[in-house]
């Protein structure tokens, strides 16, 4: 039998006392999920990630973002020390600072701008990671400004929206019953590229049990290989399609009528509004033959209950997201898909929740009557996780809300998340003072006045719930580097500074009083947690729920509501009860940009901006891609590789030009994100829905043009 030396053994990376590597369980946390991984160490050092084998979801796998995470650990861009600016705001010139000197000229800035101009005069705002924002708004609420925004206001919480309009506050994104459904869409989703690892073996095993899927995307991708029905609206005419679909179910006697004489409210007005929405109005608006629409609506309501599985932004990103989706999600009501056995939001037994946690630690704002997006945006205000919608921001901070923002205290802002970053730039220079927190360096930190750093994953304690009610407890798998501190110690330092509590029950003032905090939500003590390695069962769980407890909605009408009477008391334009259809095009300059621009799909190595900085995750994809049909690359005269102009109404950039048969004809696909040749540079920041106030990222215009070659 062969024996190996030392050398071989560390080259290999084999965990001994020869080598001295050992294999500790972490939690990875890259994109906001929390999967287990295996970190390999030595001399307290990450050498190598893999996939946690003890874990039953992930088998031992990671995905290409958890496998770059030692490259995201010592990335020489990491921020290891509080830093003061000494140039020019986006210059990028700073020294470095204490961390008392840090606090004390923050708490005297922030004193300083409430005295001068109130306390609303300061947004408070977190970006990634999100697990502190219950304890964020509770530092706001204490300093007395109503502004406390988050990375939501284009992530997520307008698909939430429109599920609370239709089915209660307490509905946000309803999980679809995996285990039982026979038939099951996916709508402008992709969960084998995008489900984090804890998630997918669902989806997986459902393929595997030969659950029919319905798969409704403009593109096609790995998941819609597995469909038995593939239907590719043009982006942004979701809701049509819905709304063709719904009126198939209704004239051919497929709906459930016992279910919607129960639970629901608004039917008749429904009924009369999709007869509409004809197979060949619904062709002509989509692109999607009716033939394969009628297929897929039977499917849908003959083989119900079909759960309806959402993505989180991809429908919302578009000028009339909340209705499309409101339309979409209500097919779950017409067929009795909703709150039962096989649908989506199906009846089961409770599960642990953490204390105090991002999902369950919602906290109400002070005077949130008064911040800035209260009126342009009041269904927001309404059904919103009691936030500010900061999609305005640049407007905001120059004064053309009710008053301005002049102090701006953030944590991990990422200011290309939004159209038109060129504004937010340039309003970022016009702020009295600026604070970011952050991993990184990054394009935000750069206009800040203070800039300190926080912990990766790796380098704070952790709580995470597996499971249904297994409580897993990361220690420091290692050190943190330089002086970065966790988020928890950074709020808990700020709050001390200003002389203001962080919490009152119990009040936080470090990392480890919010751990016991959030630990106690399961019955646990953090001694307990810390001496199970693996983790330990939760002496609390929140009760299961049946179908008659789901099904007794917390809308105004106690119903499922097909007219939603939550936007019709808003009293403004396009808010109508009714999932009504508002094509996008109609506002477009279609003669001059004809093909349409959508942005942002996920790709499986990036994470918004935050992996462009991985050179592991970026020379996968060195810079965008302009994707488009080779039908439409040739048509135009161009070949793949080739460097092209986009063009919008804002503006012009240069892309290289991938044929991607992938891409539905007549779109042009282009991921978001990367610095400079950010796409949503070009992307006009007033194309707004006018009930959440989320950008039309999926569904703008655009032109292509080849670049002239000079030959001189």
């Amino acid at each position: 039998m062969k024996t190996f030396d030392k050398e071989e053994l560390l080259k290999a990376k084999i965990p001994c006392d020869e080598t001295g590597i050992t294999v500790k369980t972490g939690l990875c946390g890259f994109c906001g999920d929390a999967c287990l991984v295996d970190v390999y160490c030595r001399d307290g050092k990450v050498i190598k990630v893999e996939g946690n084998k003890s874990q039953p979801s992930s088998c031992g796998h990671v995905c290409v973002k958890g496998a770059a995470l030692k490259q995201a650990l010592y990335s020489p861009k990491r921020l290891l020390y509080p830093m003061k600016r000494v140039g020019e705001r986006g210059e990028g010139k700073f020294e470095r600072i204490s961390w008392e000197q840090a606090y004390q000229t923050i708490a005297e800035k922030l004193n300083q701008s409430k005295e001068q101009y109130g306390a609303k005069s300061t947004l408070f705002y977190v970006g990634h990671p999100k697990w502190f924002r219950a304890q964020a708004t509770d530092l706001a609420n204490a300093y007395g400004t109503p502004n406390f925004g988050t990375e939501s206001s284009t992530c997520a919480y307008a698909v939430m929206m429109a599920c609370q309009c239709n089915f209660g506050r307490t509905v946000r994104m309803p999980p679809a019953d995996l285990r039982n459904c026979k038939v099951l869409c996916v709508w402008a989703g992709n969960p084998l590229h995008t489900t984090p690892l804890t998630r997918l073996p669902g989806f997986l095993k459902a393929l595997e049990r030969g659950v029919k899927l319905i798969v409704i995307d403009p593109r096609c991708t790995p998941t819609s290989e597995h469909a038995d029905i593939h239907l590719r609206p043009l982006p942004g005419t979701d809701g049509a399609l819905a709304l063709g679909m719904a009126r198939v179910i209704i004239t051919e006697g497929l709906q459930n009528q016992e279910y919607i004489d129960k639970y629901t409210t608004g039917y008749e007005a429904y009924k009369e509004y999709v007869m509409e929405f004809t197979p060949e109005k619904v062709e002509q608006l989509t692109g999607v033959p009716k033939e394969d629409m009628i297929a897929a609506a039977r499917l849908m309501a003959t083989q119900a209950p079909c759960p309806i599985q959402l993505s989180a932004s991809p429908l919302v990103h578009n000028i009339n997201g909340v209705q499309n989706v409101r339309a979409i999600t209500l097919l779950m009501a017409l067929t009795g898909s909703f709150g039962v056995q096989g649908g989506s939001m199906a009846p089961g037994p409770g599960r642990a929740m953490l204390k105090g946690g991002m999902t369950g630690g919602v906290r109400e704002r002070v005077h949130a009557q008064q911040d800035l997006s209260h009126e342009q945006f009041p269904a927001w205000a309404k059904l919103s996780s009691q936030e500010v919608q900061v999609t305005r921001l640049a407007d905001y901070i120059e004064g053309k809300g009710d008053y301005p923002i002049k102090t701006v205290l953030a944590f991990g802002m990422n200011h290309h998340m939004w159209p038109r970053p060129d504004r937010i730039e340039k309003a970022l220079k016009q702020l009295d003072f600026f604070v970011d927190v952050d991993l990184y360096m990054t394009d935000t930190c750069r206009y800040a006045d203070i800039v300190l750093p926080s912990q990766t994953s790796l380098e704070r304690e952790q709580l995470q719930v597996l499971g249904m009610d297994t409580v897993f407890y990361q220690g420091h798998v290692v050190e943190p580097m330089g002086e970065a501190r966790s988020d928890m110690d950074i709020l808990a330092g700020l709050a001390d500074s200003l002389g203001l509590p962080l919490g009152n029950d119990p009040q936080i003032r470090s990392h480890e009083d919010y751990l016991r905090m959030a630990v106690s939500g399961t019955g646990l003590t953090l001694e307990e947690v810390k001496d199970a390695p693996e983790g330990t069962k939760a002496k609390r769980t929140l009760p299961g729920k049946t179908s008659e407890e789901i099904l007794q909605v917390k809308t105004p009408s106690g119903k499922i509501e097909f007219v939603s009477s939550i936007l019709e008391s808003c009293h403004k334009p396009g808010h109508e009860g009714l999932p009504v259809y508002h094509d996008y095009r109609e506002q477009l300059p279609l003669e001059a940009y004809p093909l349409i621009l959508s942005t942002g799909s996920r790709k499986p190595q990036f994470f918004h901006s935050r992996t462009y900085r991985i050179p592991w995750l970026a020379k996968l994809e060195e810079y965008p891609l302009a994707e488009v049909h080779p039908k439409d690359a040739h048509k135009l005269g161009m070949q793949d590789g080739e460097v092209v102009i986009l063009s919008t109404p804002v503006g012009s950039m240069e892309f290289v030009l991938s044929e991607n048969s992938s891409t539905l004809k007549g779109t042009v696909n282009i991921y978001h994100g990367a610095g400079e040749k950010d796409i949503n540079y070009l992307m006009d920041d007033t194309y707004l829905d006018p009930i959440s106030g989320f950008p039309g990222f999926k569904s703008y215009c655009c032109r292509l043009q080849k670049k002239e070659v000079s030959h001189g």
